[in-house]
């Protein structure tokens, strides 16, 4: 019987080419572009790369979600990294009174922040430095959802959440972590496997200059076209997710966290056409072949479903008996039975068969509740077609589109961040003096 090989853990995270070197196109671009281009036009680094000013807009739904999110991701990033594994519950606290109040933080760190104008504090030599972060309690105006209580309930939430997720990974983990989440940029490339390059129209920072002698294995980042224009390799970028390497056979995966409202059964359904699925195993089998990593192959995603809540005792009835709803409650069979016998309730329960259900139920659906794993796989052929398609997406957006918008009912236009300038644009209303006001560059894109 042949043993399992395994990688180093901790590789080293690849340094990425500076943004102005290659023409970026973020993974997150592709579907705003297809789904409306005049959002794709305002929001996307290759237009105008803006974002709402959370002191005018302040944060809604969609906005609070993502950056719950963004949370979530930091604190797992934290518990997984073999250099550091900080208690998860420790990581989101002081991730979130950062977020909250402010502070200093190093360039790399700030896209995590909604402050879109940083303060540069300290020069760290090689053109590094730190800046200083305002706080969400100091940027977000004073009405609505954003207050303080809505904010301290998210932490706690986070808390509780990434306290119950280390328990949960201490029983169920059987994979070696092999690099932890980081930021990725990759050549775009057709079916033969070609770069694809293309003339940069953004305007480039004072005292940038082509330098000829930067490439990679597919070839230079920048060359001069037989008209003499400077064409630039086009380069699909984002935020990669954790690889891991699974203990039964040693193969190489993916896991990508998501935090959710409700899981059920319908949850993972769309996992078998999933294109961020297939495009990331794509993605990050092509930078393990730039930069000479172990993970020569990606199978498989485990798509990680993450309840927005945490086991809590049951909730007590106005007749002072444990709550049996199902849609409403979060509790386990353990918190359950402590409850039924702490308040003397053995009796009742021994007599009531819709209690003894509830905690068949609870016996039944275990840890499930809270956290579901969902192994999705892709084949070479997936792949292959995943970085084809970005491929002919890429020329598109890089083709000087039409830039008509895409106005329907569904949630990502009704919640759209750009929904007022859309409107105006539609009724002939100022719309730029909206973008210039109330919308900024966004940082590192």
């Amino acid at each position: 019987m042949s043993t399992v090989e395994f990688a180093p853990t901790a590789i080293q995270i690849p340094e990425r080419p500076s943004k102005w070197d290659i023409i970026p196109i973020h993974n997150s671009d592709r579907a705003t572009f297809k789904f409306c281009r005049r959002q794709w036009a305002w929001s996307s680094p290759n237009r105008l790369n803006l974002v709402p000013r959370a002191t005018v807009y302040g944060m809604g739904k969609s906005a609070r979600n993502l950056w719950f999110g963004t949370g979530i991701h930091h604190a797992l990033e934290r518990y997984y990294h073999p250099g550091i594994r900080e208690d998860p519950a420790v990581a989101w606290e002081t991730w979130f009174n950062l977020q909250w109040l402010g502070g200093i933080v190093h360039e790399d760190e700030i896209k995590e922040f909604v402050d879109r104008n940083p303060q540069a504090d300290t020069h760290l030599g090689n053109n590094e430095f730190t800046y200083k972060v305002e706080g969400l309690c100091d940027i977000l105006p004073d009405f609505g959802e954003d207050n303080a209580e809505v904010f301290l309930e998210l932490k706690d939430l986070g808390v509780g959440m990434m306290k119950f997720y280390k328990e949960y990974a201490e029983a169920h983990d059987n994979f070696t972590v092999i690099m932890v989440e980081h930021d990725f940029s990759v050549p775009v490339l057709n079916e033969k496997g070609e770069p694809l390059y293309a003339v940069d129209t953004r305007v480039m920072p004072e005292g940038w200059e082509p330098d000829f002698d930067k490439g990679n294995e597919f070839g230079p980042l920048m060359q001069e076209s037989t008209y003499g224009a400077l064409m630039k390799q086009v380069h699909v970028r984002g935020r990669q997710d954790q690889i891991q390497q699974e203990h039964e056979y040693g193969r190489y995966g993916i896991m990508d966290y998501k935090t959710a409202s409700r899981i059920d059964e319908d949850y993972f359904r769309h996992l078998e056409l999933d294109e961020q699925c297939t495009s990331y195993l794509a993605f990050g089998q092509l930078e393990a072949k730039l930069y000479g990593l172990p993970h020569k192959e990606l199978e498989y995603i485990t798509y990680q479903a993450m309840l927005k809540a945490y086991p809590k005792p049951p909730s007590v009835t106005s007749k002072g008996l444990p709550s049996l709803d199902r849609q409403k409650e979060h509790t386990t069979a353990k918190l359950f039975e402590k409850f039924i016998l702490e308040n003397g309730l053995k009796p009742l329960y021994d007599a009531d068969e819709k209690m003894q259900n509830y905690y068949a139920y609870l016996l039944d659906l275990g840890d499930k509740l809270y956290i579901q794993r969902n192994d999705t796989w892709r084949n070479a052929n997936q792949r292959i077609n995943a970085m084809t398609r970005l491929y002919y997406e890429a020329r598109d957006m890089l083709g000087n589109p039409v830039l008509y918008p895409n106005p329907n009912k569904n949630f990502s236009c009704i919640n759209c961040a750009f929904r007022l300038p859309c409107i105006q644009a539609e009724t002939g209303d100022d719309f730029m003096n909206t973008l210039e006001n109330g919308y900024i560059q966004n940082w590192d894109r």
